[in-house]
């Protein structure tokens, strides 16, 4: 082994196969080289997908090879491409494509996958939107060892954590993805000094999946307010909370919430001020303070309350 100063010189440092696809792939790939981790190889995300051109270009800033595929990542020759980096592990950070038993086997010592939840709670790709919406008070992040199933491998590590009081989707998106990235350095760090890389078996029995979550959402007024509350939390930014106004479909983006009995009709906007709009919902109301309407106006309360002149007794459906 090369020595200089009794510390390994870079080449010698595990040869590390990146995958994923915005936003986690940016962020932990970037904290990887401001680690000194040494990147020996990129795989592209799908030629449809944003983030694709970004990647390139940390590679192409770092001197990092560059593979892609024409449909998945499970083509043979890019197998046979990946295998001949003789690479020492590989790292996932999300990825939409089941990956085969072939493919997990281009490294020396397997693939760590980056997953947003306590695994096995919330496999699948979105945990996100779902531990929003159910209302739970904790969530967290997990490494695990890719297997041939999605989110099933030995775990590696995990961090709990709780939620704030109104995050949102984008909010819990961004904040594991960061803490994935640290998470991940950690782990490659001490692999760089030992070797290895200890994992356990994931709990068997239930647990919640993570299901594809449609990309319209449609608000039923009927419901608990805390449901309603955490839905439109949920759906922040990624998704559209929807509701009907005036035989079109508006975005309700965010908003305040009281609990309260009465005997109004959900939907019904019961009162109007400057900037203010108070909407019956079931056990409470509903206090929108953005709304989107048509694609590309995004308007604070006051301001829509100006523009469309909601008024007291309207019904949302």
């Amino acid at each position: 082994m090369d020595v200089k100063n009794g510390t390994r010189s870079p080449e010698m440092f595990p040869r590390i196969l990146f995958i994923g696809q915005p936003d986690m792939a940016v962020v932990c790939l970037n904290k990887l080289i401001s680690e000194k981790l040494n990147v020996a190889a990129i795989i592209l995300p799908d030629k449809t997908n944003l983030s694709r051109e970004n990647l390139r270009e940390i590679a192409k800033n770092n001197n990092i090879e560059v593979f892609e595929y024409d449909k998945t990542p499970n083509e043979a020759g890019l197998i046979e491409k990946i295998k001949a980096k003789n690479c020492d592990i590989g790292v996932i950070c999300s990825f939409n494509h089941k990956l085969s038993k072939d493919f997990l086997s281009t490294t020396k010592d397997g693939f760590i996958n980056c997953h947003p939840s306590i695994l096995p709670k919330y496999r699948g790709g979105n945990p996100y939107f779902h531990i929003i919406k159910n209302g739970d008070t904790m969530s967290g992040i997990t490494l695990h060892f890719a297997d041939e199933n999605f989110d099933t491998g030995r775990i590696i590590a995990q961090e709990i954590f709780p939620l704030m009081k109104k995050e949102t989707m984008g909010m819990l998106f961004s904040r594991t993805n960061f803490m994935i990235a640290e998470l991940l350095a950690k782990t490659l760090l001490k692999y760089q000094e030992k070797g290895e890389i200890p994992s356990v078996a994931q709990k068997e029995g239930e647990f919640e999946k993570a299901p594809n979550v449609p990309g319209e959402i449609y608000i039923n007024w009927a419901d608990n307010i805390n449901i309603i509350e955490r839905l439109i939390r949920a759906s922040n930014p990624f998704y559209n909370a929807l509701t009907n106004f005036r035989g079109g479909f508006i975005r309700i983006v965010s908003g305040d919430f009281k609990e309260d009995r009465h005997n109004k009709t959900p939907g019904t906007i019961v009162k109007v001020k400057k900037d203010m709009m108070q909407i019956a919902a079931g056990g409470g109301y509903y206090f929108p303070n953005v709304i989107q309407a048509g694609s590309w106006g995004i308007y604070s309360i006051s301001e829509f309350i100006e523009k469309f002149n909601p008024n007291e007794n309207e019904t949302l459906k």
